[in-house]
Order: C-alpha cells, then sequence, then structure tokens
C-alpha cells in the first residue's frame, strides 16, 4: 500500500461507534489522523442478562450509525474500510443477525475481535502514541460497556493479556435497579467487591509497581473531559495523567447526583450519564488493586491499531 493512501476503520463498541480515517505520517509508526467522529450508539443493552443478545432496536440504530460513518469515511475516498465489533457483539447470541444486516446495508462485513485481538490491536495504536513512545514496559486497560481489558506489554511483546466481564454497561445492569437515583453507599460496595474479586481470580499481574498503567477508553475520555471542563480548559489541553484522587472525588461527586442532574454536568455525555459512576468506581477500584496512584490516557485506542495494520505500520 503506498504510504500516503487513506484507509477508514469502524470500532463497533458496546456504547459508541468511533470511525477513524487516516493515513501513514512522515515517519516510523506514525499514523496521521485525516477525520475523527463518535457517535453514541447503545447496542450493549441487556448485555448482562444470561443468554445476552442485540435488541431489533438496538441493531437498526447501530445499523443506521455504521451506515452514516460508512457514508462519511468514503469522502475522503479511502483505499479500505474495515468494521471491527468487541464485547456487545461478541458474547451476543445473535450477533450474526446484526452482521448480516450491516453487510447487507453497506456492503461491509463487519469482523468480530476476540478478548486477546482486541488487546493486541490496542497495544498497536499505543505504540503509535507520540506521548508514551519512550514507554518500553507498561500495562494497559480499556473499559468498555461489555468488557475490561489488561495488556501487561514488554518492547511491543504482550505478555500476558485478560478479558474480564467488567463493562460498564454489563455491571450498571447487575447492580443498579434505579438508575434515576444517586448510587447508594450498599451499590458502590456489591460492585467494588465483584471487581475486586474477578480481579484477584483473574490471576493478572499488576507488579512492579513503577509499572506504568495506560489506559483507553470511552470512560476514561469522559473523565479527562469532565475534569478539565472543571479546570476550565479542554480535553485537549488537560493533562494526560490522572491521580487516583481526583477519580475518586469524581466518582464520589456523580455517584450523590440523580441521573438528571448527572446529564447536566458538562462534558459528560447523556447518553453516559447512568454508567458513569459504575465506570469510575470501577476505575478506583482497579487502581487500589493495582496499588497505582496515577494512570495516563492515550487517545490511541483500537482504531488507531487498526489502521496501524491496515497501513502496514
Amino acid at each position: 500500500m503506498s504510504s500516503r493512501e487513506t484507509v477508514a476503520a469502524i470500532d463497533v463498541g458496546s456504547n459508541s461507534i468511533k470511525l477513524l480515517v487516516a493515513k501513514a505520517g512522515n515517519g516510523p509508526q506514525i499514523v496521521e489522523t485525516v477525520f475523527v467522529e463518535t457517535i453514541e450508539t447503545r447496542i450493549s443493552a441487556g448485555i448482562s442478562c444470561e443468554l445476552p443478545s442485540l435488541s431489533d432496536e438496538a441493531m437498526q440504530a447501530g445499523t443506521a450509525t455504521i451506515s452514516e460513518l460508512v457514508r462519511l469515511a468514503r469522502l475522503y475516498q479511502p483505499s479500505d474500510i474495515q468494521i471491527v465489533a468487541t464485547s456487545a457483539v461478541r458474547d451476543a447470541l445473535n450477533g450474526q443477525d446484526f452482521i448480516d444486516a450491516v453487510k447487507e446495508a453497506t456492503t461491509l462485513e463487519i469482523r468480530i475481535l476476540s478478548g486477546t485481538q482486541e488487546a493486541t490491536y490496542i497495544g498497536k495504536g499505543l505504540a503509535c502514541d507520540p506521548e508514551i513512545k519512550g514507554v518500553k514496559r507498561f500495562i494497559q486497560m480499556d473499559i468498555g460497556g461489555g468488557s475490561l481489558e489488561l495488556v501487561r506489554f514488554d518492547h511491543g511483546h504482550i505478555e500476558q493479556a485478560i478479558s474480564l466481564q467488567l463493562g460498564a454497561v454489563r455491571l450498571t445492569e447487575r447492580f443498579i435497579e434505579d438508575r434515576d437515583i444517586p448510587v447508594s453507599p450498599d451499590v458502590e460496595t456489591a460492585i467494588q467487591s465483584h471487581v475486586k474479586d474477578c480481579l484477584t481470580k483473574s490471576g493478572f499481574n499488576f507488579s512492579p509497581s513503577e509499572c506504568p498503567l495506560i489506559v483507553t477508553g470511552g470512560a476514561f475520555s469522559v473523565t479527562r473531559a469532565v475534569l478539565a471542563a472543571k479546570a476550565g480548559t479542554t480535553i485537549d489541553h488537560f493533562r494526560a495523567q490522572l491521580s487516583a484522587n481526583e477519580i475518586s472525588d469524581l466518582k464520589a461527586r456523580l455517584s450523590a447526583l440523580p441521573l438528571h442532574e448527572r446529564m447536566a454536568v458538562p462534558h459528560l455525555p447523556a447518553a453516559r450519564a447512568d454508567i458513569v459512576p459504575t465506570a469510575l468506581i470501577t476505575i478506583e477500584t482497579v487502581l487500589r488493586h493495582a496499588q497505582r496512584s496515577e494512570l495516563t490516557h492515550s487517545f490511541y485506542n483500537l482504531r488507531y491499531g487498526i489502521v496501524a495494520e491496515m497501513l502496514g505500520i
């Protein structure tokens, strides 16, 4: 492929569907962003059920969103467009019906990524982040609606990778009966206990404590954006390092609010307001379990790993 050809990747997540149009930059492992778009489309409702499946409404909304993102991508005349899906479609019993609907609407086939493939592509994306190029050993974490991924990287090689069913939608459906009211201390304790138990049973190795924790995903983007707004700036101008204390304070503030007040918080998407407390409780619990006092957020997520592979980077 020509180094200046344009490609596009669409990531079908549990909470949102995201497009990245990109081409190779001037230099090794550099992805030049041409266009990005994210549309909040929660296709994962019901993911916590014993027999998870995508509702007809979710499939229709998801197909419409993907069709719109494909239309936007084609404006840039990419040589290739790839669509990938993760936990929500991967776990759904009727995932193939959704794949068929999208193919009929767009002529493009969704590729379902396993948890390990998802982690590998996220790692490949992180390798393109100029802010962390000097970091050779780190632990990566990504939280979506359906799952939480943890990966240990050493000089570009995966030492350990796990995917846990600790996504924010999944846990919210399981533990929070009334999303309109503040999150009670008992519910918070139940989520914390479940997350800690899953982490312990997973056997994931967080040592040594000096190994940086680098994070991707919508939960962290929202957290950084809300903290930035509180500081009177934008996410692009707010530091990537977020402290455990900041996350705990934000969790306490948002958990104490009823849903309608959470929806009015600057830079907190209304479509995510019901699950943000759960995401923050999960993040806080992981930090405590991992004995970390901070994490580093990166925008170079799964989509960047997909386009990096497409461009041969």
